[in-house]
């Protein structure tokens, strides 16, 4: 990630957790993870492990798609969240 996506990314997770009214701590805490956890998230030094994304997407009440954009993941292609038609 170049320092200018790392600064996306610093700016767009920590705003989406804000809009929330969270705290790094007490996300660190409804989460289960330590507060270094969501600060190296927040600047993009580290991704979260898959679960730990949905608990992050839960609390921040987006979807799994939404905090993969704002973590500068490419989704193009990916499919909206709907189940296949059997």
């Amino acid at each position: 990630m170049t320092s200018e996506n790392q600064s996306e990314s610093q700016s767009t997770l920590k705003k989406l957790r804000e809009k929330v009214n969270l705290t790094q701590p007490e996300l660190s805490d409804r989460i289960g993870v330590g507060i270094r956890i969501i600060s190296d998230w927040e600047s993009g030094r580290k991704l979260p492990r898959f679960d730990n994304a949905v608990a992050l997407a839960r609390e921040l009440g987006i979807s799994l798609k939404v905090l993969a954009k704002a973590m500068q993941i490419n989704v193009e292609g990916v499919p909206d969240d709907e189940l296949p038609e059997q």
